[in-house]
């Protein structure tokens, strides 16, 4: 489609008209016969053995003054290109005893205005015909530009025919009587709907073969072959006679735009066929620059003049041919035999496009049907070789694919097997294996849960991590809780690696279950998930043969220092006293030691911690306060001591002390109206505890829980060191 129309204009430049012009009158200098209607065959003639021209230099010439200018015999129907207008003049003469009713065909859709006058009518229009006059104002409703003619038995008139127009001058005239004339449309018009048919149902599988594939390849071949559809029906005028009948402005420029509309998607088409990104770079690059250019062009050249838009439309088609058949060449080189056909289509595109130049030029009877079918026959041809060809290589695709299937289906069942492994792994881990997803969601859980737990794995998927961790009613945010969650949100945002101690709910066993608690990043085909891995806390052997101890501790100022401690100074306990008593010493040695680094030695008030728990950024209040060089440098000393009769602590920290009447005073109900969460410890601690004595600054406390009671007690002074 693109070479017939470079082809054609090649050939019909004005040098070309002139030289030949000049060559026929050096020869023939004798006036040219009368045409006579009388005489048509069924095919009808070619008119320019009888046409002579004059071009109009000054223009506006009227017929008066036409009639006298110096006519000279038409050579060709191409002149090349003009905006001056054309006088064609064309005597006739009838050499039968009837009247005759013929038809005057101007073979070509873009002439811009064609107006008709009789030397017999004087210098009145007739008829009106070009893309510059409506549509409904033609004689006959015909895409091309055609006159009704009548002439009497005998008679003698002379037709002259004004063209102005600012595409190529091309007066392919010709003559038919009316009924062979409209038999003739009749025929064409089923032919060409047969044709656009099949092209549009190619353009058309193609586009549901690129949605059910998503394969680009076919949504580039759809492009071109309908951007190749919409430029031959505007060059065989149906466009202008079915969609725009009345938009003369717009009939006479979209060729240009479509003329860039059909190089974009040739060069695109090309450039995904022969996957030129992967395998010609260089041919790639250039083929994407034609395609940007052609389609910003669509816009920009609708205004542009028909001689630049053609100049510029040859220049990226010449490009663009020359890597057609690079690349098919290449193709054909590594015997690829999707580039055979792809050759053979673009060589019958050219084909037909020359034979139809042939029949334009007068070279070629027009009566000849594969002359003047040429450019739809070798359009058709072409397209379906590039149906094959995008077959046969889709075929290649399919095979490659076959193989990769395969490939696939051995590495699906070797990742079933692996998968299995890992389910039996999992499955059969003596640690409790938990899945989390990025919100901390349990996704998975081995049997282990069971047996640490009590629950179910089934009980537990969908719910977050944290609902296994540990605490008493009303204590939501306890600092076991809270260490747990932002060991979480730590693990999450940075995906270090992390080990810590927790406590874990029991479901028929209200008391918590130490564990110590890993959290690891890995990747899966679902995402990013984690894996937690849970352990129970060994038991030391030989507690088992434990008399008594006492120990001396200095801790800094952070938190997991008091959850640490706790269990590590009550895990010696269970000789002597059931997991109740337990419980209970340990949490109330938590919320003491806790008191201690926070109300002690890093100086927080209950009302600061109070908004602080309310904002949620208690975590971040007591780090900024560990940073700062006069409470971080503070410590917690713990005297401990145990044996059969009772547990002691004294716990001391070095801040200012605190006021033991006003905390002693506090309301729990009042704490629970105002949904405190802390403020809690010493009233648990004063229940537990036989004995809780503070020094009189506030900032030491002996505890001691007699596990057998005593008959009489006594303070001494060295408090701990008790047998």
């Amino acid at each position: 489609m693109k070479l017939f129309l470079y082809i054609q204009n090649i050939l019909s430049k004005r040098v070309f008209w002139k030289l030949s012009l000049s060559i026929f009158i050096l020869f023939d200098s004798g006036s040219i016969f009368a045409f006579d209607p009388s005489s048509l065959p069924k095919d009808g003639i070619s008119l320019v053995p009888y046409t002579e021209v004059w071009e109009d230099e000054e223009g506006e010439t009227s017929f008066a003054n036409a009639q006298k200018k110096e006519f000279y015999p038409l050579t060709s129907g191409s002149l090349g290109y003009s905006k001056n207008e054309h006088w064609f003049r064309v005597p006739v003469e009838n050499g039968s005893n009837e009247k005759v009713s013929w038809i005057l065909e101007i073979h070509y859709s873009q002439l811009d205005k064609a107006e008709l006058f009789l030397a017999s009518q004087g210098d009145k229009v007739l008829f009106k015909g070009g893309d510059r006059i409506p549509f409904g104002e033609r004689p006959i409703q015909y895409r091309f530009p055609s006159f009704p003619l009548e002439l009497s038995p005998h008679g003698k008139d002379i037709i002259y025919i004004r063209v102005h127009t600012y595409s190529s001058m091309n007066f392919a005239a010709f003559a038919y009587k009316s009924p062979d004339f409209f038999a003739n449309i009749t025929n064409e018009q089923i032919l060409l709907g047969i044709y656009f048919g099949s092209l549009l149902v190619m353009a058309l599988y193609n586009l549901f073969l690129f949605l059910s594939t998503k394969e680009k390849t076919y949504l580039a071949f759809f492009a071109y072959v309908s951007s190749g559809v919409l430029i031959q029906w505007s060059l065989h005028g149906y466009s202008f006679q079915f969609f725009w009948p009345n938009s003369v402005s717009w009939a006479s420029h979209v060729v240009n735009s479509l003329a860039f509309l059909i190089a974009g998607t040739t060069a695109d088409f090309i450039r995904l066929y022969f996957d030129a990104p992967k395998l010609y770079p260089g041919a790639n690059r250039i083929l994407k620059g034609i395609s940007i250019l052609s389609y910003a062009l669509i816009l920009v050249g609708y205004f542009f003049p028909f001689p630049l838009v053609l100049g510029l439309y040859v220049f990226l088609s010449t490009i663009t041919l020359a890597a057609i058949l690079y690349l098919g060449f290449q193709g054909f080189s590594r015997n690829l035999r999707p580039a055979l056909f792809f050759l053979g289509a673009w060589l019958s595109l050219i084909l037909g496009a020359f034979v139809f130049i042939l029949r334009f030029s007068g070279f070629i009877p027009h009566t000849i049907s594969i002359a003047y079918w040429g450019v739809e026959l070798g359009t058709a041809l072409h397209i379906l070789l590039l149906a094959l060809a995008l077959a046969d290589r889709v075929n290649d695709l399919s095979k490659d694919l076959s193989s990769k299937v395969g490939d696939l289906n051995e590495a699906k069942q070797s990742i079933e097997q692996s998968e299995l492994r890992f389910r039996n792994l999992f499955e059969g881990a003596e640690e409790l294996l938990l899945t989390l997803d990025q919100e901390g969601s349990i996704k998975d859980a081995n049997r282990t849960l069971s047996r640490l737990t009590g629950y179910k794995p089934s009980e537990v998927e969908g719910k977050n991590f944290l609902d296994l961790i540990y605490y008493l009613e009303g204590q939501e945010e306890s600092i076991v809780f809270l260490l747990a969650k932002e060991k979480l949100e730590e693990h999450l945002r940075t995906r270090k690696t992390l080990e810590f101690h927790s406590e874990f709910k029991q479901k028929y066993v209200m008391e918590p279950k130490p564990v110590k608690i890993r959290l690891q990043s890995f990747e899966s085909e679902a995402g990013r998930k984690v894996l937690g891995k849970v352990s129970e806390i060994s038991e030391d052997i030989l507690s088992r043969f434990l008399i008594s101890e006492s120990m001396h501790f200095t801790v800094n100022n952070y938190l997991r220092n008091a959850d640490i401690l706790s269990r590590q100074l009550t895990s010696n306990l269970s000789q002597f006293a059931g997991s109740e008593v337990i419980t209970a010493i340990r949490t109330c040695l938590r919320e003491v030691l806790i008191n201690a680094i926070e109300h002690g030695n890093l100086g927080i008030s209950f009302d600061e911690k109070t908004e602080s728990m309310r904002a949620g950024n208690y975590m971040e209040f007591i780090q900024k306060r560990q940073r700062e060089a006069f409470y971080g440098a503070r410590n917690v000393k713990v005297a401990y001591s145990l044996n059969s009769k009772r547990i002691g602590f004294e716990i001391e920290d070095e801040g200012d002390g605190f006021d033991l009447k006003k905390i002693l005073n506090l309301d729990g109900e009042k704490l629970n109206e105002e949904s405190y969460t802390h403020g809690r410890g010493i009233m648990m601690t004063r229940k537990v505890f036989d004995v809780v004595k503070f020094n009189e600054k506030g900032n030491k406390v002996l505890l001691i829980k007699y596990l057998q009671k005593p008959l009489k007690y006594k303070r001494e002074p060295s408090s701990l060191d008790i047998d």
